[in-house]
């Protein structure tokens, strides 16, 4: 099936998102309130663990360790045995979807190539996936715990435009991180960083793209 012509002002050929923070929502705090109570630790001393990079948990959860590593880093931190099943279950609970986002993209596809990159471990992909079925939005997915490579490293970038089989200049990258974003910049992307879904579309329309 071929693609629709393209708006003639732009020249990208794909749009490449992020997951969460742009496609779906997410809030900590829904999980870790949970936590506190199950394993009688302080709130803000796991919502810490999880949001920052000091205990090595999100880099250890994004690359691919195994359970009892990435939350083998909390029981460490906190001093405390965690039930793990208990956790990865809870860890799953703290999104909801973009719905607005979510049929802005179905519109894009119609003319632009469809990627995401995401920091993400296996039990997000999986949930994430089957819960909103995501698979067949996108033309090209990477995940860094696939990969072992966490945005804003250029490698992970170089790997999605070469599946999507695209230029830097005729791609665009949104993220909700601005460290993300100025990883695809200094690549010669062009970056969205995302703040909400108006600004979204005024961004996207300066680059000469309209969804239709």
């Amino acid at each position: 099936m071929k693609r629709a012509k393209k708006n003639k002002k732009s020249k990208i050929k794909a749009i490449i998102f992020d997951s969460g923070g742009v496609i779906v929502f997410y809030d900590h705090m829904i999980a870790v309130r949970k936590m506190s109570k199950i394993i009688h630790a302080p709130a803000k001393k796991i919502f810490d663990i999880l949001n920052g990079e000091k205990t090595n948990f999100s880099r250890l959860y994004d690359l691919g360790s195994r359970r009892e590593v990435y939350w083998g880093a909390m029981e460490k931190e906190l001093h405390v045995k965690i039930p793990y099943g208990k956790f990865d279950k809870l860890w799953c609970t703290i999104f909801w979807r973009n719905k607005k986002m979510y049929s802005l993209i179905e519109k894009l596809k119609k003319n632009y190539k469809i990627g995401l990159i995401s920091n993400m471990g296996s039990l997000h992909h999986k949930y994430l996936f089957k819960k909103y079925h995501l698979n067949d939005l996108f033309d090209a997915k990477t995940f860094s715990y696939k990969v072992k490579i966490r945005k804003p490293d250029s490698k992970i970038f170089r790997i999605t435009l070469k599946k999507l089989k695209v230029k830097p200049e005729e791609t665009v990258f949104v993220d909700d991180i601005s460290k993300n974003v100025n990883g695809a910049r200094r690549l010669g992307i062009h970056g969205i960083h995302f703040k909400n879904n108006k600004q979204f579309l005024k961004e996207l329309e300066k680059l000469g793209i309209k969804p239709k």
